[in-house]
């Protein structure tokens, strides 16, 4: 599929443990405290050492701190997830953050701070209410960024005061927006003095006479999606906190001296920006604080910073609007002590905030009464991982009780899962039965000689290396899930399944009062807060003035987008137009941010690619062309996962505010997926910073329309010669599929600027084409500006030389 050839192979899975990984040993557990208290046992080595006593009886004055961040996705929100939705359907994010020592253990050195996802409440810096533009643009990525850096200044200032001392939420508040960027500028020095105006002068002064004695900054970092991405990019600009010493040629890795370091990287999943296609089937890039900060810190500047990292990805994950970013070098190779482990189902499935039973999914397999129980989702696969390799790696996490050796049961903090987290880490045999044999479709041969040891409990989490890259692994997946929707969409055998007959439809009656019940909510919090502010006695008064709204609504209508899905699969699959497919749109306000166009060559590459994977491996999941399940025991239970567990993301995707489905997406693309700099798939740039690519600057309120020459004009009625008059191109190996910008106002085509040709050919490098063109551009708006000075001058009798 990539045309970039110097990929690395990727991960799949290890083989699941038919009870998941929560059960683990005394022997993990006491590995596990060990691992948190390995400076403490050095340092005492070096005291008894220099003091020449032979063992450390009564010293106890050190620790390290752990301090755990979690980012959750776009949408999903811990609080509203967990304590007011039914049912209820926190992230796994969320159930980690759950499963961490809590707030009691903070005089012991461990901290926890969870940021909700993108487009949902967060009141602590002043989001009060769910947004549409959080989650379409990732509006407050920046700030939850910022808010996380904070949090870890108010870890070292509590530890150092034994307590004192806290950051406000009134003053983190504060902080934020002067911490803020304008994109495409970067700010790293405000946010820089930001940081040190709580950890200053006084707080460096009592690190050396802080009792216990701080030894080391220990980071658990964890993020899904959109919050994965905020993730890579907390720890770049952390980098950016670390002083440069007299003399040195690269930075300290500390904070006001205290050694500091990533023990864990936890990723899944990670999308940096939504698309824009609700307004043009365009794909933007890496805008606002994505930019340039998502590859891995340069293990050479920073060496040994992030000790483990893990990215989960998803196989089966095809919409327009999730590019995946890959944790690879953009030149192939991963960072060290860097795994990439690929898992079947879509984004969500991946990072979980699927409730049961939506979609029909989730439900079989031994679905007790309760309508929350989580243990037939897919996710649950990718929590039980998630917890272990982060366990390995020495997270304070908390495990089950009869797993507690008797010399810990008794110490500071407590170790015991609460029960409630112990129920959201529930997980069917049936669910563990059908992943470990889907585990088989991505193993080859040669893969399968190598699996004659399988990893323990102990041994942790111990992904198998592939014998194909990231790109390859996704393709073949696309595949075995294109035959599935073959036997399942296009014969219409869904309509007769068990997840087609669950799945929630409510009447438009529901509909309209689900609706109203939302509104009315949100009116009642709206009320209070003014009422809140109008009269601050009031007891409780800032709790309302800072309650958080209610979410987007969301209609229930599974059977419908299912049934649309097929149907749209159906077309797709039997080459007939559909009202996605995209000749002409019309842009109003051109987007902010760095927008990409799909190649359409690449398109059509890949819907025959797509069709004809699917079609090879039908014979291997079903028997008849009707969709009768292969007699295979093995292959049957992957059938069973693609029927009962994984999502159809496009199905739902945007449907509430569109009326349909991502638009010029489909089921026959192959994800995008950005490592670095590089792209796995041709596009062409389409604007940046608000201006149109080789269009001369533009003015506010003007309107354009875009044409798709390659579908918009019959191949017979418009010669190549033509198209390059319009765009011209210094490719000549292939015909070039070019769009067409039109003036509204004039109905005219405009001209394209002198020296722009090189832009306008598509590219696999998008972060090389992006830094020129605003090179370019930046130049030509400097040559406007003279231009515009120079005839105002000359216009006002000055003489001009």
């Amino acid at each position: 599929m990539s045309q970039i050839k110097t990929r690395v192979n990727v991960w799949a899975p290890p083989h699941l443990p038919e009870n998941g990984r929560l059960s683990v040993t005394y022997k993990a557990v006491i590995k596990n405290y060990l691992q948190q208290k390995r400076e403490e046992e050095q340092y005492l080595q070096q005291f008894n050492a220099q003091t020449e006593r032979r063992n450390g009886a009564g010293f106890t004055c050190s620790q390290s701190l752990h301090i755990s961040f979690f980012f959750d996705g776009t949408g999903n929100n811990e609080d509203n997830d967990t304590n007011h939705s039914n049912p209820t359907h926190p992230t796994n994010i969320a159930k980690l953050y759950h499963a961490t020592y809590d707030k009691a253990a903070e005089n012991d050195g461990y901290y926890r701070y969870y940021m909700p996802g993108v487009g949902t409440a967060f009141p602590e810096i002043g989001e009060l209410n769910y947004s549409g533009a959080g989650l379409a643009y990732a509006t407050g990525g920046e700030a939850r960024i910022n808010w996380a850096l904070l949090m870890l200044a108010d870890a070292v200032m509590h530890a150092l005061t034994k307590g004192q001392k806290r950051i406000s939420v009134a003053s983190a508040k504060s902080k934020i927006s002067r911490m803020a960027a304008d994109w495409p500028f970067d700010n790293p020095e405000s946010r820089k003095a930001a940081f040190y105006s709580f950890l200053n002068a006084e707080m460096k002064a009592k690190v050396a006479t802080a009792k216990p004695k701080l030894l080391k900054i220990k980071l658990f970092i964890y993020g899904f999606s959109r919050g994965a991405a905020e993730a890579r990019t907390f720890v770049n600009w952390l980098t950016g906190l670390f002083e440069i010493p007299k003399g040195a040629n690269k930075p300290e890795q500390s904070i006001l001296g205290i050694p500091l370091s990533i023990e864990f990287l936890g990723l899944l999943d990670t999308v940096p920006s939504v698309g824009i296609a609700h307004i043009a089937p365009l794909v933007d890039g890496h805008m606002g604080w994505a930019n340039n900060t998502q590859l891995l810190p340069n293990e050479k500047r920073f060496p040994h910073l992030i000790k483990c990292c893990r990215h989960f990805v998803a196989a089966h994950e095809q919409r327009l609007c999730f590019p995946l970013d890959s944790v690879c070098r953009p030149g192939g190779g991963y960072p060290p002590a860097t795994q990439e482990v690929i898992y079947p189902g879509m984004h969500s499935d991946i990072g979980g905030g699927y409730p049961p039973g939506d979609q029909g999914k989730g439900l079989v397999g031994g679905q007790s009464d309760d309508p929350n129980y989580p243990g037939n989702l897919l996710s649950q696969i990718i929590l039980h991982d998630l917890y272990a390799a982060a366990f390995a790696a020495g997270a304070p996490l908390t495990v089950m009780e009869n797993s507690i050796p008797d010399e810990l049961r008794l110490m500071k903090p407590s170790r015991v899962m609460p029960s409630s987290t112990f129920q959201e880490f529930d997980i069917n045999k049936s669910l563990v039965k059908r992943f470990n044999a889907w585990r088989q479709t991505i193993l080859s041969e040669k893969d399968q000689t190598s699996l004659d040891q399988q990893c323990t409990i102990d041994d942790g989490y111990i992904p198998h290396l592939l014998s194909q890259s990231l790109d390859d692994a996704v393709a073949d997946q696309i595949g075995l899930i294109t035959a599935w929707r073959i036997g399942r969409y296009a014969n219409g055998s869904y309509a007769s399944q068990p997840f087609y007959l669950d799945a929630k439809q409510h009447s438009k009656e529901m509909l309209e009062q689900t609706k109203k019940a939302r509104e009315e909510k949100a009116q009642k919090i709206e009320y209070l807060r003014k009422a809140a502010k109008l009269n601050p006695a009031l007891k409780d008064a800032g709790k309302m003035l800072n309650q958080a709204g209610p979410p987007e609504f969301e209609p229930l209508i599974d059977k419908q987008q299912l049934q649309e899905a097929a149907d749209e699969f159906k077309n797709d699959y039997l080459n007939k137009i559909r009202p996605q497919s995209w000749s002409e749109f019309v842009l109003n306000q051109i987007p902010k941010g760095i927008v990409w166009l799909i190649n359409t060559d690449d398109e059509i590459t890949q819907q025959r690619n797509i069709k004809q994977d699917g079609e090879r491996l039908y014979p291997r999941l079903f028997s008849s062309k009707q969709g009768t399940v292969t007699p295979d025991p093995t292959i049957a239970l992957v059938v069973a996962l693609f029927d009962d567990q994984i999502h159809d993301s496009r199905a739902w995707f945007m449907h509430s505010a569109l009326g349909t489905r991502e638009p010029w997406g489909g089921y026959f693309f192959y994800r995008s997926i950005y490592y670095g700099s590089q792209s796995n798939k041709d596009q062409y740039l389409f604007s940046i910073h608000q201006q149109l690519i080789g269009v001369p600057v533009t003015h506010d309120g003007t309107s354009y329309r875009v044409k798709n020459n390659a579908l918009y004009y019959p191949a017979s009625s418009m010669r190549n010669a033509e198209v390059q008059n319009i765009l011209p191109t210094t490719r000549v190996d292939k015909p070039v599929p070019f769009w067409t910008v039109i003036d509204n106002a004039t109905g005219k085509a405009i001209p394209l600027q002198d020296g722009t040709a090189q832009l306008l050919n598509p590219t696999r490098e998008p972060g090389t084409l992006v830094a020129l063109a605003s090179q370019q551009m930046l130049a030509s708006q400097h040559q406007a500006m003279m231009t515009s000075a120079i005839d105002m001058l000359k216009s006002s009798g000055a003489r001009v030389v």
